[in-house]
């Protein structure tokens, strides 16, 4: 048998590189593979790690595996925060896997910025995003934002396919220079959203299980961060208390919602009956707590009344996510490549492949960024269609 090649990296490296992905022994050990005893014993020096393992660490600490071979821990590294705009009780908390979210989707930014100054070229436009001026009231803003999504000529049609309009508007929003990702095994409670400003491409993250309406809303609500020239995260299911939080949900909601068909159309909803509120929100595309958040911005409801729907809205939620399993008994699990394309973005693949093929990227480096093994790579091109490699 042969005996597996150990690395004598430094233990409080180790050790380091963990407490600041925020994890704790039990959790990175089950990530990486291995008992929370072994871990315990690397980051005390007593046994070492393989290379394998010490790249399933690199993977889990959302860090480049060069890290875990430095001679000291890093000193006075600022650690990357997004402003917090949840509500209080969720504010300022981040579970283990929000924050190793947060990382991946700056990592993905970071790495198109370093192989576009490598000489890569961008798949999508680097100078169309949109702006946003906060002195403009949100009804103004809100009209900027249709024109730049067309939204006045998307087919009526997919008001009642949230999943293809959800589609549509990514990929508008993808082809006016964003790059828009998303989450899996975070609460939707924790986070709906969230968002990073900045060069060369800002980021926008959506909650994998949130529901399509409500996807739709986050993405709207993200954009104006971002336009805003600012980063975010978000919960959305709440009374905003922060004058910037409540500008971006009032803003969503004009876009999805234009204030004068609206009007016209919740003349004789119940604000306190869900089915009224669905059968509002499905003619705009919208969730019924986006229209009933709609209604208090028009002063057609009152936050009292908002709060006393909450219960319904997690109601829905959670027979949504029942109806999803149910209808997928028995039936494949979504697919692997599809779900890859779909969580990192195919700006951020295609951009990642081409520098590949024209030896800007390493095959190891590659690899991790996309959290595939190499073999995989020729499948998650045939997923993107012919022009990601034109």
């Amino acid at each position: 048998m042969v005996t597996p090649v150990r690395f004598a990296v430094q233990p409080d490296v180790l050790t380091w590189a963990r407490v600041s992905a925020s994890l704790g022994i039990d959790e990175a050990a089950k990530q990486i593979g291995v008992s929370a005893a072994r871990l315990a014993e690397w980051e005390r020096g007593d046994t070492e790690p393989t290379l394998i393992q010490l790249r399933k660490a690199a993977d889990t600490y959302t860090r480049p595996l060069a890290a875990l071979f430095l001679r000291a821990p890093l000193q006075g590294e600022s650690r990357f925060d997004l402003p917090d705009f949840r509500r209080p009780g969720v504010e300022g908390e981040e579970s283990a896997t929000l924050r190793r979210a947060i990382l991946r989707a700056r990592q993905q930014q970071d790495a198109l910025k370093e192989v576009i100054e490598e000489g890569a070229e961008l798949s999508i436009p680097s100078d169309g995003t949109i702006q946003i001026d906060r002195d403009n009231a949100p009804e103004s803003s809100a009209r900027v934002l249709r024109k730049a999504l067309g939204l006045a000529h998307f087919p009526p049609r997919l008001l009642d396919r949230p999943e293809e309009m959800l589609r549509r508007l990514v990929k508008t929003i993808e082809g006016l220079g964003y790059l828009v990702i998303q989450v899996q095994r975070v609460a939707v409670e924790e986070m709906r959203g969230f968002s990073i400003a900045g060069d060369p491409v800002p980021v926008i993250a959506l909650n994998g299980a949130d529901w399509p309406r409500g996807k739709v809303y986050t993405l709207l609500h993200e954009l104006v961060h971002v336009g805003l020239r600012h980063s975010g995260l978000c919960d959305l299911s709440k009374q905003p208390s922060k004058p910037e939080e409540r500008y971006c949900d009032e803003v969503a909601a004009a876009t999805l919602m234009p204030s004068t068909a609206f009007k016209n159309a919740a003349i004789e909803i119940d604000p306190l009956s869900y089915d009224d509120l669905r059968q509002l929100a499905g003619g705009f595309g919208a969730s019924a707590e986006a229209a009933l958040i709609r209604m208090v911005h028009l002063k057609l409801a009152t936050w009292d009344e908002y709060n006393v729907m909450k219960s319904s809205f997690r109601d829905a939620y959670l027979k949504h996510k029942q109806d999803e399993k149910d209808a997928q008994a028995g039936k494949d699990s979504p697919l692997f490549y599809q779900l890859k394309v779909r969580d990192l973005g195919r700006p951020f693949i295609i951009t990642m492949l081409r520098a590949h093929d024209d030896g800007l990227v390493s095959s190891r480096d590659v690899t991790q960024l996309l959290g595939l093994s190499y073999d995989k790579l020729p499948k998650l091109m045939s997923r993107l269609g012919p022009e990601a490699v034109a």
